[in-house]
């Protein structure tokens, strides 16, 4: 168990990236982020203009270093081929007779998708459970934030919990996810790396999210288009002439409904399936649920859903998906 302080006082260098402390010119790169409503909408504080940003930065200029529990390290990612500021992350040492800690990260849209934010928040994984001698790390998430769910199971963290209107964010009651990943399956010969099958089970798992009625749904879809291949094919099956869909055509008629008061109340959640992963290509076959209001009438139901998926440059991506709901 660690009792000195953590300290990171030279760059920490992955193959695209550098993990340092912030310096006062990263006021701009930083800028870029905090100031994004896109960005800061899964995140606690406001959108920034530059005066807060500044304030923001001259308190990330002393978080290079871990004194005690219950502080963060806070680290500027800094992308090596430019010399850019995209993003950051950091980790609390919550506890050091339980050796517990805490994961977060923070990254700039237009760095979204390239796999950065894994790069980096694995070598944060590193420091807390090598130099840090944690036993568990923990990380939060809102339910609606798709992407992080999805960077988590890459770094293979397991989902423990959905805490319900767990907390009062940004003016309204929100739904948490709670992950976690111990020491020893961190260091399992399977876990070492992000896992292919948690990213593909995230995939899943968000997929069907993405269909939840309620506020941000079109953020929701928005970030279902990025599960997919611009290409993907969507199959409805369950007579003798499916339904071929490409991803938009797919989307719209969907988001149209859960908007206008068509559907409301609406959630459909994958259950248990089986998946296959063969190199670079998988595939998931199992069941869901789904209930909501539909013209005002109740209705509950479920069906079966086959997905497939590729792999790609910026990681898993769904390229077709079939399905066919229970008879009435």
């Amino acid at each position: 168990m660690l009792h000195e302080p953590l300290l990171i006082d030279e760059p920490i260098h992955t193959s695209r990236l550098a993990l340092r402390p912030h310096r006062e010119d990263d006021l701009d790169d930083l800028l870029a982020f905090h100031g994004d409503p896109e960005v800061v909408r899964f995140l606690p504080w406001p959108v920034r203009d530059r005066e807060a940003t500044r304030v923001a930065l001259t308190a990330k200029l002393e978080q290079a270093v871990l004194p005690e529990p219950g502080r963060w390290l806070v680290l500027a990612v800094e992308l090596r081929e430019t010399q850019t500021v995209i993003g950051e992350v950091l980790l609390k040492w919550s506890s050091a007779e339980d050796r517990q800690g805490e994961l977060g990260f923070a990254f700039g849209r237009a760095h979204h998708g390239r796999g950065y934010a894994a790069e980096a928040g694995a070598e944060m994984l590193r420091l807390g459970f090598d130099r840090l001698g944690l036993h568990r790390i923990t990380a939060v998430c809102l339910e609606d934030n798709l992407a992080s769910a999805r960077l988590l199971g890459r770094l293979g963290f397991a989902q423990e919990a959905r805490l319900v209107d767990n907390i009062r964010f940004k003016g309204d009651w929100s739904t948490q996810l709670l992950y976690a990943l111990t020491e020893d399956a961190w260091r399992s010969p399977t876990a070492q790396a992000p896992t292919d099958r948690r990213e593909i089970e995230a995939l899943v798992d968000a997929f069907f999210a993405a269909f939840t009625s309620g506020p941000d749904v079109a953020a929701r879809l928005d970030g279902l288009r990025d599960l997919m291949l611009p290409e993907a094919v969507i199959v409805r099956t369950g007579d003798l002439t499916p339904a071929v869909s490409g991803v938009e055509a797919f989307i719209a008629p969907r988001q149209a409904i859960l908007t206008d008061g068509t559907l409301v109340d609406f959630h459909e959640r994958a259950q248990p399936g089986r998946l296959e992963v063969s190199g670079d290509f998988a595939q998931w076959f199992g069941r869901y649920a789904k209930a909501g209001v539909l013209h005002g009438e109740p209705f509950v139901g479920g069906g079966a859903k086959s997905m497939q998926f590729v792999r790609t440059g910026a990681g898993w991506r769904i390229s077709a998906a079939v399905w066919q709901d229970d008879a009435a």
